[in-house]
């Protein structure tokens, strides 16, 4: 099956996916992130709401956890700005973790 996207394609779900994606339900058992951690997310992302961002920055446990929401942003996050936001943090948590 596959739904209409904002985007180029369409979203293609198939069973795997579904059964995967059970597998891999984080809100549901303590999330505990030893690392550096940056959650990136655009406040005009219409696949994933900023409040779902919120729920999963206060459920993960760990020292070094922070949220950063881009105003206008959408969810594939892939302009300019957003892309350097990222490069940005990857140096960050790199730097963070060595």
């Amino acid at each position: 099956m596959s739904i209409p996207s904002d985007y180029d394609e369409d979203y293609v779900i198939t069973k795997h996916l579904i059964e995967e994606a059970r597998n891999n339900l984080v809100l549901r058992s303590p999330l505990r992130l030893g690392m550096p951690v940056r959650f990136l997310q655009g406040t005009e992302d219409t696949a994933v709401p900023t409040s779902q961002a919120v729920k999963l920055l206060e459920h993960a446990e760990g020292d070094d956890i922070r949220l950063t929401l881009v105003k206008g942003a959408d969810h594939r996050f892939s302009d300019g700005e957003c892309l350097d936001l990222i490069q940005k943090m990857t140096l960050v948590v790199i730097k963070r973790a060595g």
